[in-house]
């Protein structure tokens, strides 16, 4: 008897330890293997400044965009502090007029979504996403002329969303929200006034844990997994309160509007000197002196230098190696308010290389919103009083 009992208490030690193995598996997954696959789609209205397409945008638009994306969780990184953003790339694929002016655009991208605030079932987001269009058809002076928006079959692709998601069942979220789409070539080519386009949105996301199909193969297919990580430790942002001067140099090419057609192109430049202030792991203002030359003056102000100068302020949103600016400035001499009227706009995405050098891609604007050109380029930061 005392054998027997001896041989169960044993039997039960080793089904409570396998158990307890199976369930800390269970909960130590990557921070990769929480995934989903959404499918939304798109309407509204187009906000067309021009005056060719009017008829041909007068019904609106419509779209379809594909997910694939991941579900941050880890607890010590960036991510808890921004309430752990979903991100991923994704395919979309519009309606947007007539196709024998417009083409049928599509566009790959990246995206990432912030939620703004902690929750239960129902969350609000707000999501930005970048990435580059294609079959988008460019005015041309013999087959469509009155295509005044797009100048290229290749444009920019951004759209941003804020938006709600609200949890169905354990795998599926209803989302929704208003969105605006742009496209653009940032006065690559011209015409360039560009689609712009606003409406609600609607769909379905599917959340799936990537290692179920390894448990499905192994001897144990009776155990379902998890397909939403436990999200309850929520860092606050870092403090950080240091300065360092930021040194940047870019290039990018434009068309003047007799050139539309063509492929001639004239090349810009900009530089700044900043001085960048990190108030935390989240935050950062800049304050700088901006130089700038465009060759494309040249047609236009023959006989004037085509360099001038100019001061900006701005702020940094922060995440992992990431910074997104957006950057407020004005000219210094009257010459600039005559070519570029009195202030401009750079929003751009800034990219840590290493501690000490850094990219950005940015769209340098004209006139207040107008498209100037886009600029890539590289930059030093030194300096730092840290």
């Amino acid at each position: 008897m005392t054998k027997i009992c001896s041989v169960l208490v044993l039997q039960l030690l080793i089904f409570l330890f396998c158990n307890v193995v199976a369930l800390s598996a269970q909960q130590d997954f990557s921070h990769s293997d929480f995934r989903f696959i959404e499918i939304r789609g798109h309407t509204g209205s187009h906000l067309y400044t021009g005056d060719e397409l009017s008829e041909v945008l007068g019904n609106g638009y419509g779209a379809l965009q594909v997910r694939y994306g991941w579900q941050s969780n880890n607890p010590e990184s960036w991510q808890s502090s921004y309430l752990y953003p979903l991100y991923g790339f994704g395919w979309y694929s519009g309606f947007i007029g007539n196709p024998d002016h417009l083409g049928t655009p599509g566009a790959l991208y990246g995206f990432i979504s912030f939620p703004l605030f902690k929750h239960d079932r129902h969350q609000m987001v707000i999501e930005p996403a970048a990435g580059i269009s294609y079959d988008l058809k460019p005015y041309d002076e013999s087959s469509n002329v009155i295509n005044d928006a797009i100048g290229s079959r290749f444009n920019v692709y951004f759209n941003l969303n804020i938006g709600a998601v609200y949890r169905l069942n354990r795998e599926i979220d209803l989302v929704y929200g208003l969105d605006i789409t742009h496209f653009s070539n940032g006065r690559k080519f011209r015409p360039n006034s560009g689609l712009n386009m606003v409406g609600p949105n609607v769909g379905l996301r599917y959340h799936f844990n990537a290692r179920q199909s390894d448990i499905d193969d192994s001897r144990h297919p009776e155990r379902i997994l998890e397909v939403r990580p436990r999200l309850d430790y929520y860092r606050s942002a870092e403090p950080l309160n240091y300065g360092e001067f930021l040194v940047y140099g870019a290039a990018g090419v434009v068309q003047n509007d007799e050139d539309k057609g063509t492929n001639k192109q004239y090349l810009t430049l900009s530089s700044f000197l900043e001085y960048n202030y990190k108030l935390n792991s989240k935050s950062g203002f800049a304050l700088g002196l901006n130089a700038f030359y465009d060759r494309s003056l040249k047609a236009y102000y023959p006989n004037r230098r085509h360099t001038f100068y100019g001061v900006h302020t701005g702020y940094d949103l922060m995440f992992w190696r990431l910074a997104l600016r957006m950057q407020f400035g004005t000219y210094l001499h009257n010459r600039a308010h005559d070519f570029k009227g009195y202030y401009f706009f750079r929003p751009s995405l800034k990219f840590d290389i290493c501690e000490r050098l850094f990219m950005q891609v940015g769209l340098k604007t004209r006139d207040g919103f107008k498209a100037d050109w886009v600029e890539y380029g590289i930059g030093l930061k030194f300096g730092s009083n840290r």
